[in-house]
């Protein structure tokens, strides 16, 4: 599957915004305000370099600030949870990477938000591919041979 290159992402963002959020009235024009990209990451993470760098691409094209928040911890839950309570209006935008969203209803028992109704997806900024490696000593090989060695170890893995 191909991409558009990063010079399409900003104006792609703006029209989906456009075009998903509530709330706004029909003759006011967007963006009637700053716009806030909120990352659950600290700054220097992957989610923070792109939504800063999408940042910078959109405030000449929007005429507006478009401000980067980052709100910290509990795994990404923190910026989870404000950005679902926020008010649904193109304005507060969440930028994260979809293994903290998908995460979250596994690794804490009592999650602030149910991450499949809460949010809608707009833009996909980039993919990123995800490694899994084994020291040069290692008996595994392949991600099979891994697992075989895992669960021999049970606990103790």
């Amino acid at each position: 599957m191909k991409f558009p290159s990063h010079n399409y992402l900003a104006p792609l963002l703006v029209i989906t915004t456009l075009a998903t959020s509530s709330g706004l009235a029909v003759a006011q024009s967007y963006p009637a305000q700053d716009v806030h990209f909120v990352v659950g990451f600290a700054a220097g993470s992957g989610p923070d370099v792109i939504a800063r760098f999408v940042a910078e691409k959109m405030r000449p094209l929007i005429g507006k600030a478009v401000i980067v928040e980052n709100k910290v911890g509990a795994g990404g839950n923190i910026a989870t949870e404000y950005v679902a309570r926020s008010k649904p209006d193109g304005y507060i935008l969440y930028i994260t990477g979809g293994s903290a969203l998908a995460a979250s209803g596994h690794l804490f028992k009592n999650p602030p938000v149910n991450v499949l109704t809460a949010f809608d997806s707009i833009a996909t900024f980039s993919i990123q591919p995800v490694l899994l490696v084994v020291g040069p000593n290692s008996l595994a090989k392949s991600f099979a041979e891994l697992t075989e060695i895992l669960k021999k170890k049970g606990d103790k893995a």
